[in-house]
């Protein structure tokens, strides 16, 4: 007879080209830290990849559902996801696009998993998992990025000391690809929604 499975976390750092993804057991210890390249055909209307892309996610989530059930057991019982940026800087097309998708995808987990996914924003993310940045200011606590920092390389840089044995991913050149900051923020994004809900504390990996 088997027993209760138990209840693992899984969070997500979503984009249209990549996802990261990284799962957490019942007592907020990462079990897995991978990443979904959503690559399709080029002959694929741009306009209609989207589509696609979605497919090749839910396919890959239903696959992942049955693996992590046999291999460790579990049911994921809490779904994490980074909000995108309402404003990323670039053209209104591309930041519409993002948050369409990130609306599909969560849309299949919760189809998928029964689960609503907790959306934490990107400031809150990275306000929880960077606090050693918090300063204060006119009374209140404010994030603040060192000058000439890039944010997503401090991150990565800041996962890669919590847990050193992650096989992250280079190119030939020995650079660090997009791929492995998409599975950091996926790893942030899990790290401060676990804290949020008290399975995390202040003493991982002391």
């Amino acid at each position: 007879m088997k027993g209760v499975p138990k209840e693992y976390s899984w969070s997500l750092d979503i984009s249209t080209t990549n996802v990261g993804m990284a799962l957490w057991d019942e007592k907020g210890k990462l079990i897995e830290l991978k990443h979904l390249q959503l690559k399709v055909d080029n002959s694929i209307p741009e306009e209609n990849r989207y589509l696609y892309k979605a497919r090749l996610f839910r396919d890959h989530i239903r696959k992942f559902k049955e693996r992590v059930n046999v291999e460790y057991g579990c049911e994921i019982t809490n779904i994490f996801v980074e909000k995108p940026l309402p404003n990323t800087g670039v053209n209104i097309n591309t930041t519409a696009k993002l948050l369409g998708f990130n609306g599909i995808v969560c849309y299949i987990l919760y189809e998928i998993f029964g689960v609503e996914p907790l959306l934490i924003s990107v400031h809150d993310c990275r306000r929880i998992f960077c606090d050693e940045l918090l300063v204060k200011k006119n009374g209140k606590l404010t994030l603040s990025f060192p000058k000439n920092i890039d944010k997503k390389e401090y991150i990565w840089k800041k996962v890669t000391k919590l847990e050193p044995n992650i096989k992250w991913i280079y190119d030939k050149n020995n650079k660090i690809k997009r791929e492995s900051f998409d599975m950091s923020d996926a790893f942030a994004c899990g790290y401060s929604s676990l804290k949020l809900l008290d399975i995390i504390h202040s003493d991982y990996k002391k």
